[in-house]
């Protein structure tokens, strides 16, 4: 299987111009609005990139084809350099022309600003039931209804989407399909992305027909759906590594850890979700970890509620596999985590997992791991992706990357943000897949012991929590160790999330202070370095893939990796 189209479509010259920040957007990719800010770099990058700026336009409102502001962005790359084939411009240029912002009506910001899911879905479906090809209202639809963990609403959705009339037609039945997937109607999701696919010449719904086609065990259809997706978008990073994910069967591969392994708690005043996540810890398919090589630490973090009882009803169960530490007061999470990796039997083991204590990992989560190890045995720390258990439709967590914005003066703004695209989406499941970055979420993450304890532990600054991982993550970037985020991994994360870290919340002053000490502990040129760092290692990985997948042969990723191992900074 060859799927990449040679020369690239944009031209071999193009992409070895191509400024470094644009390169680094490329190589983190995303779907749909998670792309806008690699479009807006090409945009901004003039007519040596007009071609990329059009097809990544282009891929932004195929991945969410009712978004009228998409659409106009697309529509004006076409007026200036025409690309589209007459039928797509067409439609294009109507979502563009008949799409109004939602937030400008009163009823629709009321909604809004309350988080009111139900309210705003209701509102969608009068406004479509008297407004049939009203694209805001379609698009309004898509985006709520799987905000909600109703699968009844997801398929009521994906029925009234797949209806709109006339120009509409083909653009309801892909979001249909995508919200048939979410709701579990894999069936119906085929079937509606094909239809889709036969309407118009695009190639953007092939993502979701390559999964909905490998959640009904067509994995060789699902294979060349994707290959054809990476043909016309060469540049799309999250199609080729799912794609190789795909080939090299590897969402399916479990590997043993070649070692012991320490589970790692710490908890206050959480002991209903500390249940639940012992009964899932439970359950483990212990075959992925050497006989008697797993074990449990809590550390009782000063707690005041039913914890000490549900921990020792879990010592009855566990016996010797738990083990119980406990504190007269909460000395927060940094202590809590360097305590309990100082304890002997910790050291003793090969690898150490810190879980948090409303984390809830699937059976075979140390297989997971153990196969992350096996393909990248020397990252500093596996991590993986997180959902939240009360949003299960929405990635909550999964691979983070670098980007330095540096200040002009002592205290001005931050160094740093991360790059997050899984935020903008739900899962579609783009982000199956095994890379580097440069971090992980602290939910659930992965260290060999030896290099945890070379790591001189977690910052005791960063008390009494948040941040103290990311902290962690960027000081293994500096000794050239590179977080992987072991994406095929899924794990739910049990967190009560709102007041207690809303503005006001108890938590949010210490997380705004926590957050000020992270951005100043580091000077612009180490942050500019530890990015280097985890980019380089992305390109290297990106383009292998890409190899792989052309069986040896160049392929645009050799074109656009080089100048960011040359030389990180942006030119």
């Amino acid at each position: 299987m060859q799927p990449f189209a040679s020369p690239c479509t944009w031209g071999a010259s193009a992409l070895a111009c191509l400024p470094v920040a644009l390169r680094r957007l490329l190589l983190v990719g995303g779907r749909g609005p998670g792309l806008v800010a690699a479009r807006d770099a090409a945009l901004a990058g003039g007519a040596a990139v007009s071609g990329l700026a059009g097809r990544l336009a282009l891929a932004v409102w195929e991945d969410a084809p009712l978004d009228g502001a998409a659409a106009a962005v697309l529509a004006r790359c076409q007026a200036s350099r025409p690309f589209l084939p007459p039928p797509l411009a067409r439609i294009v240029a109507a979502v563009a022309a008949e799409a109004r912002p939602s937030d400008q009506d009163p009823e629709h910001r009321q909604l809004a600003e309350g988080r009111a899911v139900a309210g705003l879905a209701r509102l969608f479906f009068d406004r479509l039931a008297k407004t049939p090809d009203d694209p805001t209202a379609a698009h309004g639809l898509a985006t709520v209804a799987p905000m909600q963990d109703d699968p009844a609403l997801l398929v009521a959705a994906a029925d009234r989407l797949a209806a709109l009339p006339g120009a509409l037609a083909p653009l309801g039945l892909a979001v249909a399909g995508e919200l048939d997937q979410l709701a579990g109607q894999s069936e119906s999701a085929v079937s509606r992305l094909r239809a889709c696919l036969g309407m118009l010449p695009w190639t953007g719904p092939l993502f979701p027909l390559a999964q909905a086609l490998l959640a009904v065990g067509d994995r060789d259809g699902a294979a060349a759906a994707l290959s054809r997706l990476v043909a016309a978008r060469p540049l799309d990073a999250l199609a080729v590594n799912r794609l190789h994910t795909m080939c090299q069967t590897l969402e399916t591969r479990r590997s043993p850890l070649p070692g012991s392994v320490a589970v790692l708690l710490y908890t206050f005043d959480n002991a209903s979700r500390l249940d639940r996540t012992l009964a899932a810890l439970a359950a483990t398919d212990r075959a992925f970890v050497p006989a008697g090589g797993l074990r449990i630490f809590v550390l009782n973090n000063g707690c005041r509620d039913d914890t000490a009882a549900v921990l020792a009803a879990w010592r009855d169960r566990l016996g010797a596999d738990l083990t119980v530490l406990t504190l007269p007061v909460n000395v927060g999470a940094p202590a809590g985590r360097n305590w309990l990796a100082a304890q002997p039997d910790v050291r003793a083991a090969a690898f150490a997992v810190y879980l948090d204590d409303d984390a809830l990992v699937p059976p075979d989560w140390l297989g997971r791991f153990g196969a992350a190890l096996a393909r990248y045995p020397r990252a500093g720390v596996y991590g993986c992706r997180v959902r939240g258990a009360n949003a299960p439709r929405f990635v909550q967590s999964a691979d983070g990357h670098l980007w330095p914005t540096p200040r002009r003066g002592a205290f001005q703004g931050r160094g740093f943000t991360l790059l997050r695209p899984w935020l903008h989406t739900p899962d579609w499941g783009a982000y199956g897949l095994t890379r580097p970055c440069a971090t992980v979420t602290g939910c659930c993450h992965l260290f060999s012991t030896d290099v945890l304890a070379a790591n001189g532990g977690f910052d005791l600054r960063f008390s009494p929590t948040q941040y103290d991982d990311l902290d962690h993550d960027l000081r293994l970037l500096d000794r050239g160790l590179v977080p992987v985020c072991a994406g095929e991994l899924v794990v739910l994360h049990d967190k009560a999330t709102g007041a207690t870290t809303s503005l006001g919340g108890p938590g949010y002053g210490s997380g705004f202070a926590n957050q000020f000490k992270l951005h100043h502990k580091y000077a612009d040129a180490a942050l500019a370095r530890f990015a280097d760092t985890a980019y380089a290692a992305l390109a290297r990985d990106t383009a292998a893939k890409a190899r792989d997948l052309s069986g040896g042969a160049p392929t645009p990723w050799d074109l656009v990796g080089p100048a960011i191992e040359e030389d990180g900074h942006d030119r």
